[in-house]
């Protein structure tokens, strides 16, 4: 035994008998890597790719308000408000639209176009049947309008269209125009201009 012991103690004091080849150094460079600190590599892809995120970032933004600016430029945001107000408006209901129109007639100081505008009314409104509401921001020169269109089904017009503009907050008649089945107008009436000028300046 103690033959042994002393032969151990040889080995372990013998530097020759103690070998380190590549295996070794192998060994100790993997323990190295998997123990080196996760938050220091994680440190360093950060450092390397921070730049190039933030240039992504701010061409996005820029790229973004140049898209705005544009759009701006060219009317589709103003067109996209003007369909929201538009969606926000009260549609009102063909019997309080026919009753602003009677009531708005007796602000029509020529005769002339007071009959006129009271005839087409009364002739080819009073069925409610037989027209709609085509457009309550209807464009009539420059100015908003309710367009309302409608089909006549008696009389000398059979199967004609007619229109109809109608000032938004009063109801008055603008102009009303009627077509044949080729689209030709066989009959038209255009308020007096100083009548609608009138109606705009009472707004």
């Amino acid at each position: 035994m103690d033959e042994k012991l002393k032969n151990l103690r040889a080995r372990m004091t013998d530097t020759k008998a103690v070998t380190f080849d590549h295996r070794h150094k192998n060994r100790v460079r993997s323990s190295l890597k998997v123990t080196a600190p996760t938050n220091k590599r994680l440190l360093s892809v950060i450092q390397e790719r921070f730049p190039a995120f933030l240039t992504y970032i701010v061409l996005l933004v820029m790229l973004t308000g140049t898209g705005l600016f544009a759009a701006s430029e060219m009317g589709v945001l103003s067109q996209e408000t003007k369909t929201a107000k538009m969606k926000q408006q009260v549609t009102p209901t063909k019997e309080e639209l026919y009753t602003n129109i009677l009531q708005s007639l007796e602000s029509i100081d020529s005769e002339n176009d007071h009959e006129q505008a009271k005839a087409f009314t009364e002739s080819y409104l009073t069925n409610f049947d037989n027209w709609k509401i085509s457009d309550m921001d209807a464009d009539y020169k420059n100015h908003n309008a309710i367009l309302v269109q409608g089909r006549i089904t008696e009389g000398f017009f059979d199967k004609t269209t007619f229109s109809i503009w109608l000032e938004p907050d009063t109801g008055l008649p603008l102009e009303y125009v009627i077509r044949n089945q080729e689209s030709s107008v066989l009959e038209e009436f255009k308020l007096s201009s100083d009548t609608v000028a009138k109606s705009y300046k009472q707004k």
